[in-house]
């Protein structure tokens, strides 16, 4: 049998009025609603079954028992909590997020290098700083070790030069004690240039976290995300959109 279009239009338009209730029904049935200042943050539900949404949400279910509660947002400090939800009580959850700071930032990249990166939200800095300045560390006890060395040669030349007993060997340990004493100090050298290097990508890393910290009023905020069906004589579909 043969369904024309407009038929076709008006049997789907019927369905979903038919099945409205139901959805409305199965809306109703939730027994907690979570929101928070500023919206749009997602928000995770661990516990007897494991749910997620975008603030302001409200769960198609109800809820009991013990609940972990992770409310995560750009820009903002994570939330974390644990509370109880009774099936038969509807429970309004209203979050205040906490925005994250530049003195935080920079406090946590003094202690360890990359944190403060990691800690607003720009994970290649993090790993950019954290192992460059670990590679230059490493470098430094290298080189620092090789001067090491170098010094113990030139104490050693020297005392051999101090306790020469014939003139016919100091032209000899002479230019020994010199030769060692030249590697003692580019040894030195590289040192301190080592240590420049690992000072200056330590500033780097503190600075940036005053320099270039995201303010809070960059990152946009989604209020409402709403799907519209779109019935007509000759098609179906469903019109999607998006609030700022």
């Amino acid at each position: 049998m043969k369904i024309s279009m407009p038929r076709m239009g008006a049997l789907i338009l019927s369905l979903g009025l038919l099945a409205a209730p139901y959805t409305a029904s199965a809306q109703d049935a939730g027994n907690v609603i979570i929101n928070s200042n500023p919206q749009g943050a997602v928000v995770k539900l661990i516990g007897e079954m494991t749910l997620s949404g975008i603030t302001p949400v409200k769960f198609d279910r109800s809820l009991s028992g013990k609940y972990k509660i992770e409310v995560v947002r750009e820009g903002f400090e994570k939330y974390r909590s644990v509370t109880y939800f009774t099936e038969k009580q509807a429970s309004q959850l209203d979050i205040k997020l906490t925005p994250k700071t530049r003195a935080k930032a920079f406090v946590r990249s003094m202690i360890i290098p990359g944190w403060g990166q990691k800690y607003y939200g720009n994970s290649t800095k993090a790993g950019f700083y954290l192992l460059a300045i670990a590679a230059s560390s490493a470098g430094y006890f290298i080189v620092r070790d090789d001067y090491n060395t170098k010094v113990d040669s030139y104490n050693a030349a020297k005392a051999a030069y101090v306790s020469a007993r014939r003139w016919s060997d100091l032209s000899t340990l002479g230019q020994q004690l010199y030769d060692a004493q030249k590697k003692a100090n580019d040894a030195e050298n590289r040192v301190n240039i080592a240590i420049g290097v690992v000072a200056g990508l330590y500033a780097l890393n503190v600075l940036d976290c005053l320099l270039f910290f995201p303010e809070n009023d960059s990152f946009t905020e989604y209020k409402a995300l709403t799907a519209r069906p779109e019935i007509s004589p000759n098609q179906v579909g469903i019109t999607l959109s998006l609030k700022f």
